[in-house]
């Protein structure tokens, strides 16, 4: 027994999220080998100092694309105008029958997304300017307990004494393969998810997501790709929608997009003739 929780206590390779996320998309999804389960086994094992306590009443923002229209009326009864609004609360929360799925959670297991701020909120559903969005204020009935997935995210594992051990050198420490896979699952769940993503992209963060939740935690934190300016938000997923209720919902138009880019890599040139 002690044999085995050393052994679980330590990641096998730095890599080990990585070969974990391949043989879960293209070997096998349902059914796994020693080297699946150890790894599932030592995640749970190296969580450390990333719990997060929300307390009720905290307040979430979630958006979504599209608002809803009220005709307005005179006094006669006459048509005057619409009025636009935000979509309401039922609309505003994920299906319990048919949910869609995301990053931590599979098709029909609902899972609330929502950030810590206005910005996080809508920039996680990619709009375009000028486009309409309606933005719910989302209050905990009750408190969550939250895994921080953030703090790896935009950091390389492939840095440091994983290079060095790469490329040749030392053996790397327990610790050193550590960092390196946390790192790695940071930034998975922090992988923008698109309508063109292919179903088996999700399925190494979705099965983090329901170890997470059996190990008791009641919602994960994660960084965006998309950014918030400076406030320093993030994204939080729910597992269980009803310990959140929709107390307010606004329309909200996209009045601009900052991007920024970077060449990360040599240009080509035509050759002169």
């Amino acid at each position: 027994m002690a044999d085995r929780e050393n052994r679980a206590a330590e990641f096998a390779r730095w890599d080990s999220f990585s070969r974990f996320a391949r043989h879960i998309q293209f070997t096998g999804r349902y059914v796994w080998g020693d080297e699946e389960r150890a790894f599932l086994e030592t995640v749970l094992a190296t969580i450390h100092d990333r719990d997060v306590h929300f307390k009720a009443g905290r307040t979430f923002y979630r958006a979504q694309l599209g608002v809803d229209f009220l005709d307005q009326k005179d006094e006669d009864g006459n048509w005057t105008g619409e009025e636009i609004v935000g979509f309401g609360a039922k609309r505003m929360k994920p299906l319990t029958d048919r949910a869609r799925e995301g990053r931590a959670n599979p098709t029909g297991i609902p899972a609330l997304y929502a950030g810590t701020t206005v910005e996080t909120a809508i920039s996680e559903v990619r709009p375009w300017i000028g486009a309409d969005v309606s933005l719910a204020w989302c209050r905990l009935l009750r408190p969550i307990r939250t895994l921080d997935l953030t703090k790896g995210h935009g950091r390389t594992s492939f840095a440091g004494p994983v290079f060095r051990h790469v490329m040749g050198g030392p053996d790397l420490t327990a610790a050193e393969k550590e960092e390196a896979v946390w790192i790695d699952i940071d930034n998975a769940f922090s992988e923008p998810v698109t309508s063109t993503d292919d179903r088996a992209d999700y399925a190494p963060t979705q099965i983090l997501a329901e170890l997470f939740r059996s190990a008791g935690y009641d919602a994960i934190g994660y960084k965006s790709h998309f950014g918030d300016g400076e406030k320093r938000g993030f994204n939080i997923a729910i597992f269980d929608p009803d310990a959140v209720e929709i107390v307010a919902c606004a329309p909200y138009r996209v009045e601009s997009i900052k991007v920024e880019a970077k060449q990360n890599g040599n240009a080509w040139s035509k050759a002169r003739d």
